[in-house]
């Protein structure tokens, strides 16, 4: 059933690319109003939000660089690592709002002392914080225990996405290092500059869903993928036998085995991809050709999560603890 309600209040907190898109997103909803906007860029504060995200008009928000109003839920994107970004979840929801962020690392917060720090102050304030995405949030978490829902059993769990990153922003092509040699970027990985964030937090989550407390997890093994031809984008160019992208992997081992690997690499249109295969009764395989575009499908998780978190239990969800669908 629908009904006819005021819009939700909205604020986008992080302007960068992916705050850019939800930005994007949001305007296009009728059930949101966009309140305000906020960003820690000296170019931007001050600048109508719809000129600092390209749309070529003015939509009546002006960047500023604290939050200075109270909507209903905040859009949050600034960060990657819990601990960095913990301090502005507590502001706002000490506010009163509701928080979805794109935080890697909130996705399933591993850190037992910062959860429960965010807990508390979820339920003090009676509101809901969630983080979302699409990897993690998504495709190899919230799919791959979707799709098990139709087994009476299972055994094991591969996840596999195979990602162009020829099509992605310059940073993350950056980020996966493309362009690098072989040593160069394992010199990057041992300097923690090198890492798809989020990986572990989706196993994690996985292991929780199936409701297994796992014997025993690998630690992350990080590889470069390494051009067999020359790869232009729009960004940058590889030549053969320098890095295209990073391959990652992981596996969690106990009643149910679960494993994940990620490759994500310039050039990899003709393979690109996402697969669960499920070992059980019955076998169950699934592939998305081409596989989720990463920036668009998590704007989209974000927005589309708002109407389930502003009805949620107060408190620090996972996307394992609520539905979704397009809104």
């Amino acid at each position: 059933m629908t009904s006819h309600r005021p819009p939700l209040t909205v604020a986008q907190y992080g302007i960068g690319p992916i705050g850019a898109e939800i930005a994007r997103l949001l305007l296009t909803k009728s059930w949101v109003k966009v309140v305000a906007a906020v960003d820690i860029d000296p170019s931007k504060i001050g600048k109508d939000l719809g000129e600092v995200i390209g749309l070529g008009r003015n939509v009546g928000v002006t960047v500023t660089s604290e939050l200075e109003s109270k909507p209903d839920v905040v859009c949050h994107s600034t960060g990657s690592r819990l601990r960095d970004v913990a301090d502005q979840l507590k502001q706002l929801m000490n506010r009163g709002c509701h928080v979805v962020s794109t935080c890697e690392e909130l996705s399933f917060p591993l850190d037992a002392e910062i959860r429960e720090e965010l807990m508390q102050v979820a339920r003090a304030a009676n509101v809901t914080l969630l983080g979302t995405g699409v990897n993690p949030g998504f495709v190899m978490d919230k799919l791959p225990l979707t799709i098990t829902s139709v087994c009476q059993d299972v055994k094991s769990l591969e996840i596999i996405r195979i990602q162009n990153a020829s099509t992605r922003r310059e940073p993350l092509q950056r980020k996966v290092g493309a362009g690098m040699t072989a040593d160069e970027f394992r010199a990057a990985v041992d300097a923690g500059k090198i890492k798809h964030m989020g990986l572990r937090e989706s196993l994690m989550m996985v292991g929780n869903g199936l409701g297994v407390e796992f014997d025993h997890v690998t630690d992350e093994a990080i590889e470069p993928i390494l051009a067999d031809r020359e790869v232009v984008t729009q960004f940058l160019k590889v030549a053969p036998g320098q890095v295209a992208g990073v391959h990652q992997t992981i596996e969690g081992m106990g009643r149910i085995n679960v494993s994940l690997e990620l490759r994500m690499y310039v050039g990899a249109e003709a393979v690109a991809a996402d697969r669960v295969i499920v070992h059980g009764v019955p076998d169950v395989e699934m592939e998305i050709k081409g596989g989720v575009h990463g920036d668009r499908a998590t704007a989209a998780m974000v927005v589309n999560a708002i109407p389930r978190v502003v009805q949620a239990r107060p408190g620090v969800l996972t996307m394992d603890d609520i539905s979704i669908s397009f809104r």
